[in-house]
């Protein structure tokens, strides 16, 4: 199908991923809440009393996360296994903050805490459930070669079965994935509308980027009939680097970037969800 490129406006948009605000186990379809250090009150010689911080405090997993849930018990929950650390930027140089709720990503702003909050405990409610929400795109063979393919992956957040699917691309300056931020909305927002959605986990790199955007379509045409989606018309949605992948594969196709060829996207998207939303209906 004829690629027809959408890009709509973003609200408060700034150059590069400023600014940046939109609403994802194996390959071959192998299928907690942290707390805060906590503050004892030591008594001294007559009134005098001093705080000391248990730094060492043990992070108990099970529980529903919340703002103050620290992002290493999201990370390191077992619940996640090895994927848990794909949730947030792989190099924390990207993001600061030691709770969901003080969560702060590089050239980000106007993060919604709940939203985040909302974001993880989606993750760990189907993971506990034993739905598969993560998926390798390269085989253990490909990650052993090329070590860098250890940090990819697609997140799948479920819509209606046998429905279109759309990959998230979030944006990042191709240095990172703002994915807790940027695709994981937007994937969860369209899963709940019924699409099936992915947010890719990609390498660093414009070039890489988007051979690991060519890799997740290959991975979702060849598995469909398991992951139980419709390849007709999907959808590639982005936000600053990661709209610049979405036009980019939209436009040049998945062999382009050392994939078998396969069916273009019906849209590339970038903007806000009920536009973009609407303009792929109307192409499908």
């Amino acid at each position: 199908m004829a690629l027809i490129t959408a890009l709509f406006c973003l609200a408060c948009c700034l150059a590069g991923c400023g600014n940046e605000r939109t609403v994802s186990t194996e390959s071959g379809l192998e299928s907690a809440s942290g707390s805060k250090p906590a503050a004892h009150v030591t008594e001294r010689s007559g009134d005098e009393e001093t705080m000391e911080t248990e730094t060492d405090t043990e992070i108990e997993y099970g529980g529903a996360y919340t703002v103050d849930t620290a992002i290493t018990g999201v990370t390191e929950d077992p619940v996640f296994g090895e994927y848990g650390r794909l949730i947030f930027p792989v190099d924390s140089g990207y993001y600061s903050g030691d709770t969901l709720g003080d969560l702060h990503l590089t050239w980000y702003s106007n993060i919604d805490p709940n939203e985040t909050v909302a974001i993880a405990n989606y993750l760990r409610e189907h993971a506990a459930a034993g739905d598969t929400v993560f998926y390798d795109i390269y085989s253990e063979e490909e990650k052993a070669a090329d070590p860098e393919k250890e940090d990819t992956g697609l997140f799948f957040f479920k819509g209606t079965p046998g429905e279109k699917f759309a990959v998230c691309n979030a944006g990042g300056g191709f240095a990172y994935v703002g994915a807790i931020q940027d695709s994981f909305p937007h994937a969860l927002e369209l899963s709940k509308r019924g699409y099936n959605a992915f947010a890719l986990i990609y390498r660093p790199g414009a070039r890489t980027a988007c051979e690991d955007l060519a890799r997740a379509i290959s991975f979702i045409f060849e598995h469909a009939e398991e992951l139980e989606v419709d390849t007709d018309g999907y959808s590639l949605w982005g936000g600053s680097a990661g709209g610049r992948m979405a036009a980019w594969l939209g436009s040049y196709g998945t062999a382009a970037f050392g994939e078998e060829e396969l069916p273009r996207a019906g849209t590339a998207a970038e903007g806000w969800i009920d536009e973009a939303v609407s303009f792929w209906e109307a192409q499908t």
